[in-house]
């Protein structure tokens, strides 16, 4: 039965960004999304509380990422508890990948989606932190691990986008070992010539 939950959720978030894209974010309506879908408007507001949210999946990640640093392997530091949780988390990225330019798109050209965005990726990361304490981590690591996991993930994203070809694990792997290259001391003594 979820799967056909989740087959619903996507027709409507692809029915969506089409429409966003046509017709822009502003003029389409909840209506509308619903009937390019093929469902009514009742099932579009139980799956979504406005039409906003349809770019935004954080319910499911928080559910993940949250599982995910509880079950972190003990001898993992805070940033790697990070790192592996969104390696996990990564199937629920790559499944929405095809429709993660189209909503940035629509993202980059409305200002309040833009802040909606700042308020979700703030909240998720806020949640990393308390997941991290709860596993007796220091509140200051614990908030700086959650914002750089946030950082590097997003940077991991993005170099997904430009390069499909190669899985979001490994980008998020390579990500890590380039944080880890410019915050050993060797990185800093490079010459210019």
């Amino acid at each position: 039965m979820p799967k056909i939950r989740g087959d619903v959720r996507r027709r409507m978030r692809e029915a969506a960004l089409a429409l966003f894209s046509e017709k822009g974010y502003e003029r389409t309506t909840a209506a509308e999304i619903a009937a390019r879908a093929g469902v009514t408007e009742r099932t579009f507001f139980r799956h979504f509380p406005d039409k906003r949210e349809v770019l935004f999946n954080e319910a499911e990640l928080h559910a993940r990422l949250d599982a995910a640093i509880a079950e972190a392997p003990p001898a993992l530091n805070a940033l790697e508890i990070v790192v592996w949780a969104f390696k996990s988390a990564a199937p629920l990225f790559e499944e929405n990948l095809p429709l993660a330019n189209v909503g940035q798109a629509v993202i980059a050209q409305t200002p309040a989606l833009q802040e909606r965005q700042l308020a979700k990726t703030a909240l998720i990361t806020r949640a990393i932190a308390k997941a991290l304490k709860r596993r007796d981590i220091a509140p200051a690591i614990a908030d700086l691990a959650a914002a750089t996991g946030m950082a590097l993930t997003g940077h991991a994203l993005r170099t997904c986008v430009q390069d499909p070809s190669t899985p979001l694990v490994k980008h998020l792997e390579n990500a890590f070992q380039t944080l880890q290259v410019l915050s050993s001391t060797e990185a800093h003594r490079t010459k210019k010539n």
